[in-house]
């Protein structure tokens, strides 16, 4: 209050001194509608002549004011409407001085409050309104000086807890760097015993392949040799049923003996003694004999009349061409089985590479795939399976700690490199955010980040703008911010925004324009920006 009081006893006596000043200096003989401070410009020469202010021309004294244009930048008519370029100057006594165009003066309208405009005879008369104006003035630079003694006094808690933040944040950023270096460690070890258990992991899965692979082929081995026994049992029924022609359910030697394929010394005829080589030396055989006894004898027979069977070959003979042919015909089948469960085991479905991307970290007995079945493995083998999976989470969760810890850290650091400010006033704003409603829309604003826009209707958030810098104006630094780069127009630029920061007792955003198209300015109120600095007459303290 003391420096209210202050500021009040200033303002009085600048006036007294401005006034009797001005009364001291009325007497200076200057033109009509010449401001005090260049009265010294209108004083004559010797040869009572006078020179443009533009140094172009120079005229009589006296065509000073006669409302006729001599001079071309219009100077030799401030007190009259005859040069359109030319200046009054409103000396506005009690109030505030200022120009207007002379091309105003005596056009029957008082726009000087001293009513010097309008000075010729006949025209209209003016009523002395300054002395009002300036008391009106006054009581809103007293009311703005007000303003800023009580938004300083917020302002300097402003400036105490951006200090008290900028402490915490930089303390904050130590115990970082050192848990960030802990936690490194935590990482490398962790890394370690992944690359261990993996290892491990490996080597037992290897195993395991292999004890799958050996099952695998000696199954299939089984089951060749079922289906074998399945085939031959099957191609036995045949033929007994072929050579069984009474159908009495017995097969006798007559009825092989119409079978020529089997006529081993190959004279043309079955003879009895080699019906019965095939029958056990037994006049009849029934199926069950037949398939022990006879079909292991008649189907090599059969085969080799059919060119499937070859006998071996007598030394110094060579394989004939369709042999050859129709050995490669045959596919290996031991190979193809096995090929096929190397494919059912492989290193694909049983084991993910731990440097790919995406799932580097999936193990073998972690389900990926709710689709997946995970393979029977042995206790021993699930037991270091398990140890991986565990090894993997836990490296996970160390880095992942870490990029938490990188990310607060810059974090930090961006908030440490922005402007917040003298003494850092506005440094509280940081973090916060504004609203502000119209009729159509709902305008935010987080001061040092962004300035967004919706619809009060819902619908999405479009963004005006995102936090770019300070914007200088003269000596002027801390009153506007600019934020660039917002979302695009329709056919149109990115949006923006100008912010204009005002002294105010609150935090508050009290108005929001689209002077142009996608450029939109807020208006914000914040203690930041009062400064304690009464408003008085600038034009009065030149004057003095």
């Amino acid at each position: 209050m003391y420096q209210l009081a202050a500021m009040k006893n200033f303002s009085l006596l600048l006036l007294v001194l401005t006034t009797s000043v001005v009364l001291a200096v009325a007497d200076i003989p200057r033109p009509r509608g010449v401001p005090l401070f260049k009265a010294s410009l209108y004083a004559p020469r010797s040869d009572n002549s006078w020179v443009c202010l533009d140094g172009t021309k120079t005229i009589r004294y006296t065509q000073l004011n006669d409302d006729y244009c001599d001079c071309a930048d219009g100077s030799d008519e401030p007190g009259t409407s005859a040069c359109v370029n030319g200046q009054f100057n409103c000396e506005n006594i009690g109030y505030r001085a200022e120009d207007l165009r002379s091309s105003l003066v005596n056009d029957g309208v008082c726009d000087c409050c001293d009513g010097s405009d309008e000075w010729a005879d006949g025209a209209v008369h003016c009523e002395n309104t300054c002395l009002e104006l300036g008391r009106i003035e006054e009581e809103k630079k007293r009311s703005l000086a007000d303003l800023h003694e009580r938004g300083s006094a917020k302002r300097a808690e402003f400036i105490a807890r951006g200090k008290q933040m900028r402490a915490e944040r930089e303390t904050r950023r130590k115990v970082l760097e050192q848990r960030r270096s802990e936690q490194e460690a935590v990482k490398a070890e962790k890394e370690e015993l992944k690359r261990n258990a993996e290892a491990a992991e490996a080597e037992a899965l290897e195993l395991f392949r292999e004890q799958q692979r050996e099952k695998d082929a000696a199954a299939a081995e089984e089951a060749r040799s079922q289906d074998d026994s399945q085939t031959t049992r099957y191609e036995a029924e045949a033929a007994f049923v072929k050579y069984d022609a009474n159908k009495d359910g017995f097969v006798e030697i007559t009825e092989l003996m119409v079978d020529m394929t089997l006529d081993r010394d190959r004279n043309g005829i079955v003879t009895v003694e080699e019906a019965k080589y095939f029958l056990d030396e037994r006049d009849r055989i029934d199926l069950d004999s037949f398939y022990v006894l006879s079909w292991p004898r008649i189907k090599p027979i059969k085969m080799l009349a059919e060119g499937i069977f070859k006998p071996p070959m007598q030394e110094g003979e060579e394989p004939e061409q369709n042999d050859r042919s129709n050995k490669e015909e045959v596919p290996d089948q031991e190979t193809e089985e096995e090929s096929e469960h190397e494919g059912a085991y492989g290193e694909e479905d049983l084991y993910e590479d731990e440097e790919g991307e995406g799932e580097a970290d999936v193990g073998v007995g972690t389900v990926a795939d709710e689709t997946h079945t995970e393979p029977d493995y042995d206790p021993e083998t699930k037991r270091l399976i398990d140890l991986a999976n565990e090894a993997r989470n836990a490296f996970s969760e160390a880095e992942q700690r870490v990029r938490e810890i990188d990310h607060e850290i810059r974090d930090i650091d961006d908030h440490e490199s922005k402007d917040y400010g003298p003494s850092e006033a506005f440094f509280a704003l940081d973090g916060e955010c504004f609203d502000y409603e119209d009729r159509e829309y709902v305008y935010t604003l987080c001061p040092f980040e962004r300035a967004t826009q919706k619809s009060r209707h819902g619908g999405p958030e479009t963004t005006l703008g995102r936090y770019e810098q300070w914007i200088s104006d003269g000596d002027k630094k801390y009153e506007k911010q600019k934020y660039a780069q917002g979302a695009a127009c329709w056919n149109g630029p990115q949006r923006s925004t100008i912010t204009e920061f005002k002294c105010g007792l609150e935090n508050r955003i009290t108005s929001v324009t689209e002077p142009s198209r996608c450029e939109y300015n807020y208006i914000f109120e914040t203690p930041a920006a009062c400064d304690g600095a009464a408003t008085h007459d600038t034009r009065q303290r030149d004057e003095l």
